[in-house]
Order: structure tokens, then C-alpha cells, then sequence
């Protein structure tokens, strides 16, 4: 595939996210967007618990405190609820269902050009490394 196609496509993925005033949020920072992705995997929520989140998180440009201040805000401003656990010490962590519903229609609108791109080119879509 040409490379002028995918690098038009991943441009017009992050200018959708930038116009997302909560997609954005999440993306100005590859841990925060790593937190969203992982958040988006459970449709109920995560029943990880709040700081076994913050553990699991791989991508460490944030430290677990400011990781935790980034939480509590996303949950002042309703992108992220802390729904009660069967066990009383942790909290169940869920997405926004429109914040969920808006990153699932930018991955797979990309997705699909990707895959469409590729298929125009009569060749197999492959990650480059």
C-alpha cells in the first residue's frame, strides 16, 4: 500500500480525535489513551479496580499519581464513573457510553479505509515494522 494513503488516513484519524473534545483529552498523552483503550475493552467496566487499572497500564509517561489525578478529573467532568464493586474496597471504572461509542466509529472508519486502501492495491494488508 502506498505509504501517502495510510499517512493521509492516520492524519485524518488524529484530526477526527482533536475535534472530539473527549477523545482529545485522552489523547494528549500515550498513557491516558492507552487507560481509554483499555476502559473500552469492558462494556460494564472494569472490575479491575481503580489502582489494579492504573497497574495494568504499560505505557508509562505518567506516574500512578498523576494517572489517578487524570481519573478523577474524567470522572468530575463525566467521561469516566466509578460504579460500586462487590468488594467495598475498589470501584468498577466505566467509559462514557457516547465517549465509547465515538472512539469504536473513528477506529473502525480507519480501520475500514486502511483495509480499503489495501484492497485497491491488490495486495495484503500487512503492519510495517
Amino acid at each position: 500500500m502506498e505509504h501517502q494513503k495510510i499517512v493521509n488516513i492516520e492524519l485524518n484519524f488524529e484530526r477526527e480525535v482533536a475535534q472530539s473534545r473527549g477523545l482529545s483529552l485522552f489523547r494528549r498523552n500515550p498513557t491516558t489513551w492507552e487507560l481509554l483503550l483499555l476502559l473500552a475493552r469492558y462494556k460494564n467496566g472494569s472490575n479491575e479496580g481503580v489502582y489494579n487499572t492504573i497497574d495494568s497500564v504499560g505505557t508509562r509517561y505518567l506516574g500512578n499519581s498523576a494517572l489517578l489525578k487524570f481519573i478523577r478529573e474524567r470522572r468530575d467532568d463525566g467521561l469516566v464513573q466509578f460504579l460500586e464493586h462487590e468488594k467495598k474496597s475498589k470501584w468498577t471504572l466505566q467509559l462514557n457510553e457516547e465517549l465509547v461509542a465515538q472512539l469504536i466509529e473513528l477506529l473502525d472508519t480507519r480501520n475500514r479505509q486502511l483495509l480499503r486502501a489495501a484492497a485497491e492495491e491488490n495486495a495484503p494488508f500487512q503492519w510495517a515494522r
